[in-house]
């Protein structure tokens, strides 16, 4: 009698716990659009450490879900610094440096997509792990320079013409979504015809791609490393 008891009072405690996960994951069936926007950090591995530093990246994208799998399309800019003014190397017989880079932080603009599946969900915490390819640019200035005389008879670079350089990529790219529920409630579908759950959450998203520009002198190349901080509202339509 006793065993039957603690059995019955267990059962107790754990059913509505079961029952909440239930009517939770029934919340995420079927089809579900959504947006983030952040701000994170990228550090630049191997060679490209010799030329570019760590810098901030401003992200945002949109998402469509269909039960746990998620297709994510982001878009994110920054602005590293460069170590090195010279990236190709231009230099005269003399030795003499004919290129010099006309501004400290080039632009970086990036484009993902990424296809993820939500392996664990509990409460107001998931996990996505995402996989997908990238597309980025950097974009900068260059000084070609010439030398002339000065007053002493000494030779002194001046700038001669200014043009612009752009360096493309593509790669493949890796993150992980941990997601954590701020507050979730009941709207109107857009469409006019039932109802929606509109979820909001702050999404930690650590990540890892590739990048290697070959017509700098040299060639650099490596893994780029970071993690963005966001803020994603997702809205998931009822059957």
């Amino acid at each position: 009698m006793k065993r039957t008891i603690l059995i019955l009072l267990a059962l107790l405690t754990l059913a509505p716990a079961a029952l909440r996960a239930q009517e939770s994951e029934s919340l995420y069936k079927g089809w579900g659009i959504g947006f983030q926007a952040g701000v994170g950090s990228m550090l630049p591995t191997g060679s490209l450490s010799d030329n570019f530093k760590g810098f901030v990246l401003f992200t945002g994208g949109i998402n469509a879900e269909y039960n746990r799998l998620r297709l994510k399309a982001d878009v994110a800019y920054g602005q590293p610094s460069f170590k090195n003014e010279n990236p190709y190397a231009a230099f005269d017989e003399q030795g003499r440096i004919m290129q010099r880079n006309a501004t400290v932080n080039p632009t970086l603009l990036g484009v993902g997509l990424q296809l993820g599946y939500t392996v664990w969900r509990q409460g107001k915490f998931s996990v996505t792990p995402n996989v997908g390819v990238s597309w980025s640019r950097l974009s900068w200035e260059l000084n070609y320079l010439k030398y002339e005389k000065d007053e002493e008879g000494e030779e002194r670079p001046a700038i001669d013409h200014v043009a612009k350089s752009r360096e493309s990529n593509f790669s493949w790219m890796a993150s992980v979504d941990f997601d954590i529920k701020l507050h979730g409630k009941l709207v109107d579908s857009p469409s006019g015809d039932g109802q929606a759950h509109y979820t909001s959450s702050i999404r930690v998203s650590p990540f890892v791609t590739s990048a290697k520009y070959g017509n700098m002198t040299p060639s650099v190349k490596g893994v780029c490393i970071g993690a963005t901080v966001s803020y994603a509202g997702f809205l998931h339509f009822f059957k």
